[in-house]
């Protein structure tokens, strides 16, 4: 209530509660308009949206209410789905229409905290670092693939389009011979001229990209596949010195189960194992145990079969001049021809990596494991030439126009 002692008095408050009621709706006013520009920012109440500049930021929407976040270094958004929240490394996402990113938090071998990075010498084309929080892991492309600057994986070297020393043409280290158009093969295959176990698959006659046969196995060249060793004469005791070596030097006499089958598939003598026995119990021997009670003791004899010397039951070493004197009555045989390169050891079809801790909120997920696998073997999915003649896919090349394989290395 006001008491005015004149009228001015009465029409100053009038004004006074008129411009109080002003005020009051402005503000409601104000607060409404603010209101709708939060909620016009999130495309629906509730979800993950990316920012329309920055590739590494993007907005949480809960019942309308906007939160901007930031991937970490590294990773980018990827808003493939708007109930997902989702950062991908930077080149699995696609950042063409926002390319902005943060500030590199860059570190030795790590051009940003976390990722996939070439190796920084240009000649180690196989070789790149995982890079997570900062901490640089040093990994290896298998066999044969280099490490793609535009996938972050390891693939063929004529698909990575590295120049200089990681070209296709300097990495492998093979030319496709030029065949004649009357060859019906759309990828001939040819053995590699220095190692038995692998092969080039020239892609349309024209891109070789090497590949290896399984554990156990060599290339055929008639056949155009891999086979046993005994059905290739040049190749027959390619694995017999890694076999002679392995089993001289196992430990605990029992093989890995992948070497083992893959000697007796290439025909290679495996060793017998140390002379077995079998426990017979004897009626007229008995022990007492700790609780009194008279119990049958076993005899352990020797099993009925020849003695056997192998790697794992070796006889007494003789001593120099017998030595000496039994190779003189008995020369051993000429040595067989040196073999190109060691075999290479089993092969597990996707190679593994460890990746390392970390005590970020949002770590990065472990190495890919989306290359080729290693053992090769068989292709039928290669891309065809559409300049070339219809063919088989991955058929053998004629015997007559294949190259001559060594049996020694230079």
């Amino acid at each position: 209530n006001y008491y005015c002692t004149s009228g001015n008095d009465w029409l100053t408050g009038s004004v006074f509660i008129m411009l109080s009621q002003v005020v009051v709706v402005l503000a409601l006013l104000l607060a409404t308009v603010s209101a709708q520009d939060i909620v016009s920012d999130c495309p629906i109440p509730n979800g993950y949206f990316a920012d329309s500049i920055q590739c590494d930021k993007y907005y949480e929407c809960v019942d309308n209410v906007l939160t901007e976040k930031v991937c970490v270094d590294g990773m980018a958004f990827n808003d493939l789905n708007h109930r997902v929240e989702k950062c991908d490394f930077i080149y699995q996402v696609d950042c063409t229409s926002r390319p902005e990113l943060q500030t590199p938090q860059a570190s030795e071998n790590c051009p940003r905290a976390n990722g996939y990075y070439a190796h920084p010498e240009p000649n180690r084309c196989s070789a790149f670092f995982f890079c997570n929080v900062g901490h640089a892991n040093p990994l290896v492309c298998p066999e044969s693939l280099v490490f793609s600057l535009k996938t972050g994986t390891c693939v063929w070297p004529d698909e990575a389009g590295r120049t200089g020393d990681c070209n296709a043409g300097n990495v492998v280290n093979f030319t496709c011979p030029k065949e004649k158009s009357i060859v019906a093969v759309a990828h001939p295959r040819y053995a590699d001229p220095e190692d038995c176990q692998y092969f080039y698959v020239c892609i349309n006659g024209k891109v070789p990209r090497r590949n290896g046969c399984n554990f156990g196995q060599v290339f055929n060249s008639v056949l155009g596949a891999c086979d046993l060793p005994k059905t290739v004469p040049e190749c027959a005791e390619y694995y017999v010195d890694y076999f002679t070596e392995y089993f001289a030097t196992l430990k605990g006499n029992v093989p890995a189960p992948e070497i083992l089958q893959a000697a007796v598939n290439s025909g290679y003598k495996v060793p017998e194992v140390a002379k077995r026995i079998r426990v017979r119990p004897s009626s007229s021997s008995f022990a007492t145990g700790p609780d009194g009670v008279r119990r049958r003791r076993p005899t352990v004899t020797g099993a009925d079969r020849p003695e056997v010397i192998s790697p794992f039951h070796r006889p007494q070493i003789a001593d120099e001049e017998t030595i000496r004197q039994e190779l003189e009555k008995n020369p051993p045989p000429p040595k067989a021809p040196v073999r190109r390169r060691r075999p290479s050891r089993p092969l597990s079809g996707r190679r593994t990596t460890t990746a390392t801790t970390t005590t970020t909120t949002q770590a990065p997920p472990p190495p890919p494991l989306d290359y080729p696998a290693e053992d090769y073997v068989y292709y039928d999915d290669y891309p065809a030439d559409p300049d070339a003649d219809t063919a088989l896919p991955g058929a053998a090349v004629p015997a007559s126009r294949l190259p001559p394989r060594t049996t020694s290395r230079n």
